[in-house]
């Protein structure tokens, strides 16, 4: 079935002169904003560009370790204070794209130089956690995210790059930057660390800039290495189930971000918040402009859509130059500021209690996700006053017909309800954290939909009830008369449960998870999603019909050839598949000789087809047999050019590189080759290896390289790629991304002094076969089920005495 959906629009005002309208104002946006109608034509009505750049930022530094608080349903963004200066700089944004600068939010003499600042906030209190040269760490605290923020700590010490997260019991949790790891501290309070420990979420070197979400009942820690001035800086993830400072999972697809391109390089320190949606989440980062003229590093903001698939975390990028689109608005938010809503956008309605209401005009739909921010009472209320009722109420039908959250200020609890045919039904009741003061600003965000009813206090996970599905109605409000709130930032959108994940505009080079291929929910009989995770945490999904497949909304970042590939069960050798992308349509049969004998998945090349940039759809469809896919991935493709010899234009350490061959001078110290181009996929690499009686530790060959990096502080691995290495009568081929180095597969050959071996090796979609000497059958051969299918090709070694004729590549076909 194919649902057309209207473009969005904002009704009344535009979207430019939204920041300027009076508190009162409330802004109706049509619910299929962002929306595509599949099939048809994909609109991008509002975008922005990375890197961006903003007002007021430090002169010569730039926005480094940026960091967003999402506080009344505006976001406020900070960053470091360039070395040598005092005071830390704010911005402030609706959308999380226009960005006002917001001044100095402290002027403490203690901040100078403050490194990556971060705030929270906490029953009426903003608290800033910074270290200041990096020199250890103090805490501040303000009634208002903008400040003044001032001192309360003395210096806490505990390295750099402090980031606080409070679990949904109200624990504490603190984690900063190390040598070799994440370490993580319990707070007893906003103002005391305790004793930290190491985590398992290591760049292989220093590592630093973490942060925690929880989502889903999953914890997820973004983490970024080595070091800021390196290309190959970049975020990785790890996720765990149990506690924030537990063993954490790391997951196959990192790193997330990494870029080390000439023109945007040195990605990182990497912050994540809840979209304006509310349903979605961005991540915000910086990337190496320079160096200032005082030595410090100048840096710009970025930021991204993150994509989640159970505990897969994906980043729809790292985009750069291209437009991207911006964060979806509400459907319905109302900036309120008094004691009642007011405006065409408000009923006041009786309820069958007797209690008066004050309702929405505009209904969600049976999925949504509301919020709800007040002050509940003044200080005129006396502590456990028996008539201090405050309601959120949502799928608000009539004044009989509507459920509710119900916080009572009395015993300091909060009640889920739902009222119906005369009757009141509570059907969960939790007390609210210790300590709440109700005349502080408090925020409800309520997520319902097929997956339940879940509530939030603050941010916290208090109630869920998954058998609450999610039903259509009005949101409103409703107190006790004694009460006298102050109503503050409402408001809904129709996605709940990373719903909003389905519609993004996937990246192309990139990946598109197959879960949010499947456009329709009353089409889901046509597809199985896998009720148990696939060996990376995330859901496969089992097309389930001929003729039915997976669609994805694609913006492709250049005119080019692109290899697609998918993550699909060894159970699917034999069926095929259809392919539709850039006008082009192909039928691919699954050959079982593709599939991994070492894994029920494997990544399977399915060709290459040619696009044009801009926005457009991507489909994959069942043709015969059963298709489990678990994701999509595209990368940037050029054939090889007809036999040659590899020019090496990357040269670190220092090579003797005449005659044609390539050695190594200084003993020791290693030194790296990379030539060719990384769009290379299927190609033959041919060479001479001869050994020397100086010749020690191991001489290799690099394959399929990207992303490579040479500085000295940071893991000694720096790229993604293969390394075929020769060592004591050995041959061994190794996978690489950074600091995941693992041994794949060996062989044995014996080298003579002074005797050239002839190595051929040939990389054909996932398969890796080496021949030596001219024999037929090959010493070593793997297949990689997560293979890296394009890349340059390059030599490593530090020890004199080992020489390499010229790599000679030639090209494979691709079929």
């Amino acid at each position: 079935m194919t649902r057309f959906r209207k473009p969005w629009r904002l009704l009344g005002i535009s979207l430019a002169s939204v920041a300027a309208v009076a508190v009162t104002l409330a802004v109706i946006q049509d619910a299929t904003k962002g929306k595509q109608a599949y099939g048809g034509e994909i609109t991008m009505e509002h975008t922005y560009l990375n890197p961006m750049k903003l007002d007021q930022e430090w002169e010569d530094y730039g926005i480094g370790d940026p960091y967003v608080l999402r506080f009344n349903g505006r976001y406020y963004l900070y960053c470091s204070t360039k070395d040598w200066r005092v005071g830390i700089k704010a911005w402030s944004s609706e959308d999380l794209v226009s960005w006002q600068y917001e001044g100095l939010v402290t002027e403490e003499p203690l901040t100078e130089g403050a490194y990556a600042p971060e705030v929270v906030y906490w029953n009426g209190s903003f608290y800033m956690y910074t270290s200041p040269g990096g020199k250890g760490h103090y805490v501040l605290r303000s009634d208002n995210p903008t400040g003044p923020f001032q001192i309360e700590t003395d210096n806490l010490g505990l390295s750099i790059d402090g980031s606080v997260f409070i679990d949904d019991d109200a624990k504490w949790y603190f984690t900063y930057a190390a040598s070799g790891g994440i370490m993580a501290s319990t707070m007893k309070d906003p103002y005391s660390i305790d004793v930290g420990s190491k985590l398992n979420t290591s760049l292989g070197h220093w590592t630093e800039g973490s942060m925690i979400i929880k989502r889903q009942d999953r914890y997820y820690m973004t983490y970024t290495g080595n070091h800021v001035f390196s290309r190959g800086y970049r975020v990785n993830y790890a996720v765990a189930h149990d506690s924030p400072n537990g063993i954490y999972s790391i997951p196959e697809n990192n790193p997330i971000i990494i870029s080390t391109n000439d023109e945007f390089n040195g990605l990182g320190h990497s912050a994540t918040v809840l979209g304006p949606d509310m349903d979605s989440y961005y991540i915000v980062y910086h990337n190496l402009a320079g160096r200032s003229a005082e030595g410090p590093p100048v840096r710009m903001l970025n930021m991204d859509r993150l994509i989640f698939n159970g505990d897969k975390m994906s980043v729809a990028g790292p985009t750069h130059g291209i437009p991207v689109q911006a964060p979806a608005l509400p459907v319905f938010h109302d900036v309120l500021g008094g004691p009642e809503p007011q405006g065409e956008h408000w009923e006041h309605q009786k309820l069958v209690n007797g209690s008066a209401a004050w309702i929405s005009s505009l209904s969600t739909d049976n999925r949504f996700t509301a919020e709800f921010n007040a002050v509940l009472t003044d200080e005129n209320v006396p502590a456990g006053s028996e008539d201090a009722d405050f309601e959120a109420l949502f799928s608000y039908e009539d004044g009989d017909h509507y459920r509710g959250i119900r916080v009572d200020g009395k015993d300091m609890s909060m009640s889920m309800f739902e009222r119906a045919g005369g009757q009141e039904v509570i059907t969960q009741s939790v007390s609210l954290p210790n300590g709440m003061d109700m005349t502080k600003h408090h925020a409800l965000r309520i997520e319902s939909g097929d997956h339940g009813t879940r509530v939030y206090w603050d941010g916290i996970l208090l109630l869920s009830d998954k058998e609450m599905k999610g039903t259509a109605g009005r949101i409103g409000y409703s107190w006790s008369p004694a009460l006298k709130p102050e109503l503050r930032y409402t408001a809904f959108s129709n996605e709940a449960n990373g719903s909003s994940d389905q519609d993004v505009l996937k990246q192309v080079p990139g990946t598109m998870e197959a879960i949010h291929g499947v456009q329709d929910s009353v089409e889901r009989n046509e597809y199985a999603i896998s009720d148990k995770e696939t060996p990376d945490g995330s859901y496969a999904v089992t097309v389930l019909q001929d003729h039915k497949g997976l669609t994805f909304p694609v913006y492709v970042k250049e005119d080019g050839s692109y290899l697609l590939s998918a993550m699909v069960s060894n159970a699917s050798a034999g069926a095929r598949l259809v392919l539709d992308a850039g006008g082009e349509r192909k039928e691919i049969l699954l050959d079982p000789s593709w599939f991994s004998e070492d894994s029920e998945w494997t990544k399977i090349p399915l060709g290459s087809v040619q696009l044009r940039k801009g926005p457009q759809w991507l489909s994959l469809t069942r043709k015969k047999g059963d298709v489990s896919i678990r994701y999509i991935e595209s990368s940037l493709i050029s054939q090889v050019a007809p036999r040659h010899d590899v020019e090496f234009t990357d040269v670190y350490g220092s090579w003797n590189l005449a005659n044609g061959q390539a050695e190594l001078l200084s003993e020791g110290q290693e030194g790296k080759l990379f030539g060719g181009d990384p769009r290379w996929s299927n190609y033959e690499v041919s060479f001479q290896l001869t050994a020397t009686e100086e010749a020690s530790g191991e001489a290799s060959v690099l394959l399929r390289t990207s992303n490579e990096s040479d500085f000295p502080d940071q893991v000694r691995d720096s790229f993604m790629g293969y390394e075929l290495s020769f060592r004591n009568g050995r041959v061994i081929l190794k996978r690489i991304s950074y600091e995941v180095n693992e041994e794949m597969a060996s062989g044995f050959l014996e080298l003579e002094e002074h005797q050239p071996a002839e190595i051929k090796v040939r990389l054909e979609g996932a398969a890796i076969h080496v021949y030596a000497n001219g024999g037929e059958d090959p010493i070593v051969s793997w297949l990689d089920p997560n293979a890296f299918l394009n890349g340059r090709v390059g030599l490593r070694t530090s020890s004199k005495g080992w020489t390499f004729s010229p790599l000679t590549v030639e090209p494979i076909e691709m079929q």
